[in-house]
This record gives structure tokens, C-alpha cells and sequence, in this order.
């Protein structure tokens, strides 16, 4: 593949301006005009000036000729304060040079973080950071980090304990700010102001390994919250409040293995692509080298020293112009993938083979591959990072393992860049794969499993038991015989016994209309570990068992999501509503496994998807439950004649202050909503789905 192959990026181009230096200006000038439009990319060579390049050629064989000991050069016939004019100068530019050197970064390209670009959070990383500022901050920021900490712990105690106790928040804030909302002195203390903590020698005992005080007091108050809070054990929460020197710093990680190596977790999710030539700045200084050796040889020259070491400078004269006047090697490559096995399923070890070939008839010394691994998937072994010098045809590969995820997810181009000898120009292209594109693993909705509805049907017949009597299999009750009543249903005992006709009814059971909701809006991308599967992961897999076994069990199924991206499918009945939502899982930008970049509106969504409901629809939401959004979009919902049934996979972690905090909260909310009239299946991950209804089930049945 050539330069003119791929589609550059024109507003790129200013941006990624090669360093010039007066020489070379006009030759990169043109560089950067080729980068901005769609012609061939023109290096600096050393054809361009003949003549130059032969007296260059000239003066470095001289140099080299002084520097064995050959003094080809005669006497310098110039006036001694011509000589001590042109010495100062040359030392003065070098030292400039030299010194712009000492500041000069290295200029390459960046690769995006592919291993990583899930682009979850952890619950509490937020507090985390405000806590790890409070310790380590500087000056005014550590002051006002540690108000901010207390402040969102005070607020928490007062929402938490007036939800805990019953009474109004008024009250519960009178209670937190003298201190009687608990027994422990500690706590009580930190939140009415009276800690007496010291901020610098808070850093002082995290530089000598020992815990923050802050952080303790912290755990302290959460610790009193998890006590209030129903469904957690303090055991449980403050597992992980430890003496851990760590706590509080902010690690997005939710475990305790060192990952010191993992890069800063940051959006990549649609890459700039763009062809470049750059260079690396590099060699920056090597002229300032040049002149500073030059300055030497004139003033020693001119205290009578042979000249020959003004002239041995020009080995490193034609270094600096071996490095400024050469030309990247061209980007001429084929690029195919493989991937084992062909037709994974959802959460199948996936090996991907990627084979280079240097189609060019030109050596490529230093070749860098970043292969383009589609945002949702997940690498767990290996890298999709090669590095290797190529030779013209000469084919090399490189195998890396993902994680497959439902649906259908198309690998991004290649990102290559390749380096001259020097490393001091390079080449950025994007590479797109002849085969292999697309890696897609089948979602296969399984019902094997009876979902527990609501009691809120529409008039067919199903698998609901209702209170009305009519026709059924468990009998209802007894009424006088009315004209047009079945025979079937005449209780023929009661006539042989008394001569009376009556008429049996039985329980009705009627179909449910179930809209399966799921939660995926940007705080819903949350996992207790950043190289985990995110909530949104979780909810689709459980669409896998409630939608299949809803439309088993005869009731009608819809799909919607809350998130920017609008997704909707009207309630049916059948296989045919099956395959629908499924492939709707697999390809609808809603599910891609990206959290959405639009901004969502709770409100606006929760009316839009009220005049799409039916009149005797319930919906089943799987939502994390780690912000109010989802908790005021559930109870407007339930409020307003519409049943909902909530499944909150549990990704909390419990390593940190903060994802402790986390925790609590969440455990608030659930409370929240049961005592409105919402049922809630708590899911622990690492169970599986099946166990938590059952157990829900019966909670509800008893």
C-alpha cells in the first residue's frame, strides 16, 4: 500500500509540521503540502544539490583524512580578529543549539491504548481522587480537597441516615452536624468539623509507608453508613479498609495486584487517522555538536595548532546532513488477519494473527504495528503491539488473545510507522486488513429459566395466574348457573346432589406484556475492576435468559434502552420477537460496548418512552443502580401505572475508600426503590443469573 492509498487527514497537516531548519525549509514545506493533499509524499535527497553535496562530500574526506592524522589543509591566511570573530560565533550558536537540545522533546507518533479502550469506570473512583488530593494535593488545592471530602461524606451521612431512620433530612442533618447520629466519637467528630487531623502530617506519614489519618477517619464514617445501610454486613464493606498505604489514591484497578505497567485509561474509541511525516527531533543538537567543534578548531588554529581539527568537524557537518537530508523508507505493506476459531461464542478465547508483508522493493529497519482492536473487545493475553525490521517481501506475524463479545465488531485499520536508520524522519499510516475485519460471536438467547412478572396482564391468554374467574385450571369459585355458561364448566356433583345447577369458575391466566429495559448511558459503563466486563456487558447477557424465556412462556416482549442512541421494539409474542431483539442486541449502536458520546436527558427519554409503552405494559430495567439518574427515571415510571421489576448487576468493588462509599450508596438505592413498590433482583456476577431470581422469587411469593 502507498502514501496515495489512504485518505489524509488535511486538518492534520499544521498540526504535525515538520521541524525545518533553514537549509531543508522549502523541501518540507512541500512535505507538509503533500500531506495536506492527495499526491505523492517528496523526502529531502541529496540529488536535490549536486554541487553542494559534492563540496560536502569533498570537506568530509578531508575531515576524515585530519582526523588519522593526514593534514591536507594549509596554513588559514585570515587576520587573527577575523578568526576569533568566526570562533565566538560558532561557540556561541552551538551553545544555543545545545542548550535548545537539553529542552527539545522527541517527537513520534502516539498509538492509542488498544488493549484498554473499554473505557469503563470504577464505582468511587471519583471520591478516590478528591481523597488522594487531600492527601498529596499542594497548598490551597490539599486544603480545599479535604473541605470537599468532608463536605460529600457529610451529605451522604445525612441522605443515608434520614433514609435509614425514617425522618425527614432536616432532622437527620441536625443529628450529623452535633454528632449524635452515631456511637463512634471518630466519626461523630470528623463531620461536625472537630478532627483535629493535620494535613502535613498526614504527608508525612504517607512518604514513611504509614496510612493517611484522613483516609482512616474516613473508612471510619463509612464504616457507621454500612450499619445503616440494609443488605450489607460491615464484615463485607470494610473488608478492604485496611492499613493500606494505598487507600485513597484513586487506583481505578478495584483489586489489590500491582498495576504500577497500566496505562491512563482514556476514550480512544474512533482514532484519528492520518498520514504523517515527521520528524522525530531526534538528533536535535547534532549541528550545535558541529559548531561548537568548529569554534574549538579556529581558536586552536589560531594559537598556531595545525587547522586540521576545524576540518575533522565535518564528520559530524556530514552526519547532521545524512540525518536532515534523508528519506523515511515507503510504506508499502499487505496485512491479513486470522482469527481462531472462526465462530466464537460470547466469551470465547479468541486468537488473532496478524501477517505483515513488505510489499516495496525497499528494506523497512524499523517497523512498528499497533494492530486495530474494536473498542468492546478485550485483550487478555498477548499484545496486538509488533515491532520488527522488514525486508522487501519478507512476511512476519504476531498472535494475541481477546475476549469475544455478542455481536458483530469490525477491527479498526493497521496503525504502522516506520523509521529510517537514524529514527530521525518517520512514516504514520493507516493499514487496512485484506481479510479478517470483522470479528462476530452470536448471541444465543436461551429460556431456560421462568422470569417472575407482575401481576399486570393484558386480555390473552398466558402463563399469569389472576384473581378474576373465568376460564382456567385452579378453581376460583362457585356461582348460579346462568344462561350460555358452558356445560364443561357445570358442577354435575352439586346437580346429582341437591338438583341445583352451578357453574364453576376458575383462575384466569392472561399474558404479560414485558418491556425489557436496559441501562446504557454513560454512568451505566462502570465494572469493579477496569479490565472487567461493564454492566452494560452484564445486562445484555441477561437479555439472553429474560427475553427468550418471556416469549417461551407466551408473554409479549419488548426492547428499549435508556441511553442517547433511541432504541425501541414494539411488545410481540413468537420466534420471530426473538430473532428481532436479538439482532438488535448485537448491532444496535446503543449496545456497542462504547459508552455513548451524546448527552442524555432523563426527563425527555422517560416521556418518549411513555407514549411508546401500552397501556398494560411492565417493564424489567438491568441498571447498576451506581447514580439517582436511573433510580428517578424507575420510580416516575412505577408511579405512573407502569409496574417495574429491576435486575442491578452488582460491579461494586471494595479495595478503596471510595468504591467502599460506593457500595453503601448503591445498597441505599435499592432500599429506596423496594420501599416504593419496585421489585429489585440483586445480582452478584459472580453467581450466576438464574440464583439470584430464584431467590427473589421466593422473597416475593412468601
Amino acid at each position: 500500500m502507498s502514501p496515495d492509498d489512504v485518505d489524509p487527514d488535511p486538518g492534520t497537516a499544521t498540526d504535525q509540521r515538520l521541524q525545518r531548519g533553514d537549509a531543508t525549509g522549502a523541501a518540507m514545506d512541500a512535505v507538509d503540502a503533500a500531506v495536506a493533499g492527495d499526491v505523492e509524499l517528496q523526502a529531502p535527497s541529496i540529488r536535490d544539490h549536486p554541487i553542494r553535496a559534492a563540496l560536502g562530500l569533498v570537506i568530509v574526506v578531508l575531515g576524515i583524512a585530519a582526523v588519522v592524522g593526514v593534514d591536507a589543509v594549509p596554513e588559514l591566511p585570515f587576520d587573527a580578529t577575523l578568526v576569533t570573530f568566526v570562533a565566538g560565533l560558532s561557540l556561541a550558536l552551538g551553545a544555543l543549539i545545545m542548550v535548545r537540545r537539553a529542552f527539545a522533546a522527541v517527537s513520534t507518533a502516539e498509538t492509542a491504548d488498544v488493549e484498554y479502550r473499554e473505557s469503563v469506570s470504577v464505582p468511587g473512583t471519583e471520591f478516590d481522587s478528591l481523597l488522594h488530593g487531600a492527601v498529596h494535593g499542594m497548598g490551597g488545592r490539599r486544603l480545599s480537597a479535604r473541605q470537599t471530602v468532608v463536605e460529600r461524606l457529610r451529605e451522604a451521612a445525612v441522605s443515608i441516615y434520614a433514609q435509614a431512620e425514617r425522618i425527614p433530612e432536616a432532622e437527620a442533618r441536625e443529628r450529623v452536624d452535633d454528632g449524635t447520629w452515631t456511637d463512634d466519637a471518630v466519626a461523630a467528630q470528623f463531620l461536625t468539623g472537630e478532627s483535629r487531623v493535620s494535613s502535613t502530617s498526614d504527608q508525612v506519614r504517607t512518604l514513611v509507608g504509614r496510612g493517611s489519618k484522613l483516609a482512616a477517619h474516613a473508612d471510619r464514617v463509612i464504616a457507621e453508613l454500612t450499619e445503616l445501610a440494609p443488605g450489607l454486613s460491615a464484615g463485607d464493606v470494610a473488608a478492604g479498609a485496611t492499613a493500606d498505604p494505598s487507600a485513597g489514591r484513586g487506583d481505578e484497578s478495584g483489586s489489590d495486584e500491582d498495576d504500577g505497567d497500566r496505562p491512563e485509561i482514556r476514550r480512544t474509541g474512533a482514532p484519528t487517522r492520518r498520514q504523517v511525516d515527521r520528524r522525530t527531533d531526534r538528533w536535535t543538537g547534532l549541528t550545535g555538536l558541529g559548531l561548537l567543534c568548529i569554534g574549538v578548531g579556529l581558536w586552536a588554529s589560531h594559537a598556531n595548532v595545525p587547522p586540521g581539527l576545524v576540518v575533522a568537524t565535518a564528520v559530524v557537518a556530514g552526519a547532521a546532513g545524512y540525518v536532515y537530508l534523508s528519506s523515511p523508507p515507503p510504506v508499502s505493506l499487505s496485512v491479513e488477519r486470522e482469527f481462531a476459531p472462526a465462530e466464537p461464542a460470547p466469551g470465547d478465547e479468541v486468537t488473532v494473527t496478524v501477517s505483515v508483508t513488505n510489499t516495496s522493493d525497499s528494506l523497512a529497519p524499523d517497523l512498528r504495528v499497533v494492530d486495530g482492536v474494536p473498542p468492546a473487545v478485550r485483550v487478555v493475553d498477548g499484545s496486538p503491539r509488533f515491532a520488527t525490521a522488514l525486508r522487501p517481501e519478507e512476511t512476519v506475524s504476531f498472535s494475541y488473545t481477546v475476549e469475544a463479545v455478542r455481536g458483530e465488531h469490525a477491527f479498526d485499520p493497521v496503525h504502522v510507522v516506520v523509521r529510517d536508520f537514524s529514527g530521525a524522519l518517520e512514516r504514520e499510516r493507516h493499514v487496512a486488513a485484506e481479510s479478517g475485519a470483522v470479528l462476530a460471536a452470536d448471541l444465543e438467547l436461551a429460556a431456560d429459566e421462568s422470569i417472575p412478572v407482575h401481576p399486570h396482564t393484558a386480555q390473552r391468554v398466558g402463563r399469569v395466574v389472576t384473581d378474576t374467574g373465568g376460564s382456567g385450571v385452579e378453581l376460583h369459585s362457585v356461582r348460579e348457573y346462568q344462561r350460555g355458561d358452558p356445560m364443561s364448566r357445570i358442577d354435575w356433583n352439586r346437580v346429582a346432589a341437591t338438583g341445583e345447577f352451578a357453574t364453576l369458575l376458575f383462575r384466569e391466566e392472561h399474558a404479560a406484556t414485558v418491556v425489557l429495559l436496559i441501562d446504557a448511558r454513560e454512568e451505566a459503563y462502570v465494572a469493579p475492576r477496569v479490565d472487567a466486563r461493564s454492566a452494560v456487558e452484564h445486562s445484555v447477557a441477561a437479555a439472553d435468559v429474560v427475553i427468550s424465556s418471556l416469549v417461551g412462556a407466551g408473554d409479549s416482549v419488548g426492547l428499549a434502552a435508556l441511553s442517547p442512541e433511541w432504541c425501541w421494539l414494539e411488545p410481540r409474542g413468537g420466534a420471530a420477537q426473538s430473532a428481532r431483539a436479538r439482532r438488535l442486541l448485537e448491532t444496535h449502536a446503543a449496545f456497542d460496548g462504547r459508552p455513548p458520546d451524546g448527552d442524555f436527558y432523563g426527563e425527555i427519554e422517560e416521556r418518549r418512552l411513555r407514549r411508546e409503552l401500552p397501556a398494560d405494559a411492565q417493564l424489567l430495567l438491568c441498571s447498576p443502580l451506581c447514580d439517582d439518574g436511573a433510580v428517578a427515571i424507575v420510580r416516575q415510571l412505577h408511579a405512573r401505572g407502569f409496574p417495574v421489576t429491576v435486575v442491578s448487576p452488582d460491579v461494586t468493588a471494595r479495595a478503596t475508600t471510595g468504591q467502599r462509599l460506593a457500595a453503601v450508596e448503591r445498597a441505599m438505592r435499592i432500599s429506596r426503590l423496594r420501599r416504593s413498590g419496585v421489585r429489585v433482583v440483586d445480582w452478584d456476577t459472580d453467581r450466576p443469573l438464574e440464583t439470584a431470581l430464584d431467590a427473589a422469587h421466593r422473597r416475593w411469593s412468601a
